[in-house]
């Protein structure tokens, strides 16, 4: 299977898991059970992709990891059940962009190279808000190979403010 075929099929599962909820809040807490779920299968993530192992003693042992959320449970045995259990982190992602979706909110990185004051990080946020009109919420990393400025990916743009980013920018035009 391409990694587009799986892309689409992983956002079919998503849109289809996404579509029990009938509330905002309801897909926004359906999303973040999923998440838990999904890191709480990573201890028999062996067992669950391994073609040896039996598809009934694959669901036994989500139905055993998975205790605290049924309704998941159910959904991950549908994928074991379509061989599809390996799109389940994509389809982790897509449901939280759904999820998101649904509340207006788009995500960011935000990677700087040293450590942002909580007010730095505020105003990147309100600034992304506003240029995209929308709420964004980021994630801030740091990278010292960036030297200083920002790199900031949202809603499948990169703006690059870094001083790396400037030099290599500054080389391309030399090199013309």
């Amino acid at each position: 299977m391409t990694n587009s075929t799986a892309s689409r099929a992983a956002k079919r599962y998503a849109a289809a898991y996404d579509s029990l909820s009938t509330t905002t809040q309801q897909a926004v807490v359906r999303a973040e059970e999923l998440s838990s779920a999904a890191k709480a299968l990573a201890g028999v993530h062996t067992l669950l992709i391994s073609p040896a192992v039996p598809l009934a003693q694959k669901q036994q042992a989500v139905q055993e990891a998975l205790k605290k959320w049924p309704q998941v449970a159910s959904f991950v045995a549908v994928l074991l059940g379509a061989k599809r259990y390996d799109l389940l982190t994509q389809i982790v992602e897509d449901v939280r962009a759904l999820a998101d979706k649904r509340q207006n909110i788009l995500r960011a990185q935000v990677v700087s190279a040293r450590e942002l004051p909580n007010a730095e990080k505020q105003h990147v946020q309100d600034v992304l808000s506003t240029r995209y009109g929308q709420d964004v919420k980021a994630v801030f990393q740091t990278d010292k190979e960036i030297l200083g400025g920002l790199k900031i990916w949202c809603n499948g743009e990169l703006l690059d403010g870094s001083l790396q980013g400037q030099f290599n920018r500054l080389q391309e035009e030399l090199i013309k």
